[in-house]
């Protein structure tokens, strides 16, 4: 039987109901299908963050990223997933990839998780920067546990690091 991209919406379901391999397998089957088509990479990389492997979810990504190479939602998710593993500098170039294509649509998303990826990096400066761009009442609002979902927050941890990294230049004077 041949596999349509609207088979794939079972994956969700499987998903859901933790059965997890048997998405990754339906997702496998329609890549055989349909190497070229990005729906099944995309989907399957779903699979692999939700099953904590965002690390293999890498490979996935790319060959979005390959196949549709103007679009900023195949940056976003890969960048999303670099945040994941601590390739922040990699996920902000991911980002800024976005930015320069996006129309709008993922506006203020990706100032916003730029932000965290120069906080990690400890390039507070350009975290606020980013921020500035943000509203100040813009929620991430299906933040998973790795992003910070809301301006605030990732105001007061800037602050944090930045104490931290003040009283460890006082420590070492």
């Amino acid at each position: 039987m041949t596999l349509v991209p609207e088979d794939l919406d079972e994956v969700r379901t499987l998903c859901a109901e933790g059965r997890l391999f048997a998405a990754v397998r339906l997702c496998a089957e329609f890549i055989a299908e349909h190497p070229d088509h990005p729906h099944g990479y995309h989907m399957r990389a779903l699979v692999r963050v939700l099953a904590g492997e965002p690390q293999l979810a890498l490979a996935d990504r790319d060959k979005v990223v390959s196949l549709c190479p103007t679009m900023p939602g195949a940056y976003l998710a890969r960048a999303e997933d670099r945040f994941r593993v601590g390739e922040c500098d990699a996920a902000a170039a991911d980002l800024d990839r976005a930015e320069k294509l996006d129309d709008g649509h993922f506006w203020p998303l990706i100032p916003f998780l730029r932000a965290q990826c120069h906080l990690r990096l400890g390039q507070f400066d350009a975290a606020l920067a980013d921020l500035a761009k943000v509203p100040d009442d813009y929620l991430m609002a299906d933040a998973a546990p790795d992003f910070l979902g809301a301006k605030p927050q990732i105001l007061e941890a800037i602050a944090a690091a930045q104490s931290v990294q003040e009283n460890r230049g006082e420590a070492s004077a």
